[in-house]
């Protein structure tokens, strides 16, 4: 049976039994459809329904199943977690459906090919390499082409090989440069300093529990600098999903790095309105700017 498991790992206890016997057969059609696409490759049921659980949004209801179980594809999340397991098959599989391709997503940028060959091993040893963690190709969540995916990981793999160190930095450095302070008011700006810290870590919570495409999307397109007419064809969509993708996800950072402020800190009623007047206006309104200016430009 693997209903019980999944809404085990899904957290979605206590449904009852209708509700097993209606997800049942969704997931059987699921896991056939990977076993499917990759027949020599041979995972454990129960681990793959685990892993399509970990991934599975939230809050969902049992009439939400079925359509979004449709917005995952399995045979790529199939692949994805038996590479995670190191599983000799799924490894090769994954060099030669995907690996292989690294060159050809990075042909734009005419990199010789002594770089492109590091490059590919960086992305090998970033995805498939098991340290005291999952290797990092569980963080795939499903939704959107695996092949999608690891383009953009070769990417932002190439892109980091190649920035000069003085360059280097992390994410939420990047994003708090782009939270300027044009206020004169010096008790906002006396408040911004004292809680700098608790700031940048609400930041960083905010960003880190995003999914993990949104992750790269923002890591692109703010640190990278690559622009939403270069970002379109390395997700195979046009412009205006990307734009919406991006807004989606910036309003996704706003809401939670206000909510664990607000969570977090024990300031006064006339602190807290002053902080947070900072963070709705600098983070939603500065990020939303640089996006639009960008999206305009082109």
């Amino acid at each position: 049976m693997f209903a019980p498991l999944f809404l085990a790992h899904a957290g979605c206890r206590g449904l009852g039994d209708n509700a097993s016997e209606d997800l049942e057969p969704l997931l059987v059609r699921f896991w056939r459809a990977g076993c499917e696409r990759w027949p020599d490759i041979a995972l454990a049921p129960d681990t793959f329904i685990r892993h399509l659980a970990l991934h599975f949004p939230r809050r969902t209801t049992p009439a939400e199943w079925e359509s979004l179980l449709t917005q995952f594809v399995p045979g790529d999340l199939y692949l994805a977690c038996a590479c995670a397991q190191s599983l000799p098959a799924a490894l090769a599989a994954f060099e030669r459906h995907h690996m292989s391709g690294v060159g050809a997503a990075l042909a734009h940028m005419r990199l010789p090919s002594s770089v492109v060959d590091e490059i590919r091993q960086r992305v090998r040893e970033r995805l498939l390499v098991r340290t005291d963690t999952a290797p990092r190709i569980a963080e795939y969540s499903g939704r959107g082409t695996l092949s999608n995916w690891v383009r953009v990981v070769s990417l932002r793999t190439a892109l980091s090989l190649l920035r000069k160190p003085h360059e280097e930095g992390s994410l939420s450095d990047a994003l708090l440069e782009l939270v300027p302070s044009p206020d004169a008011d010096p008790e906002v700006e006396t408040i911004q300093r004292r809680y700098q810290d608790e700031f940048r870590r609400a930041l960083e919570d905010a960003f880190a529990i995003l999914p993990s495409e949104h992750r790269y999307l923002l890591r692109l397109h703010f640190v990278d600098r690559l622009s939403t007419t270069k970002l379109a064809p390395l997700f195979n969509v046009n412009q205006s999903t990307v734009s919406r993708w991006l807004q989606s996800a910036q309003q996704a950072v706003h809401d939670e790095t206000r909510r664990l402020l607000m969570e977090r800190l024990d300031l006064s009623s006339q602190e807290v309105t002053s902080l947070l007047r900072t963070v709705e206006s600098h983070i939603h309104l500065s990020l939303s700017r640089i996006l639009n200016e960008t999206i305009h430009s082109k």
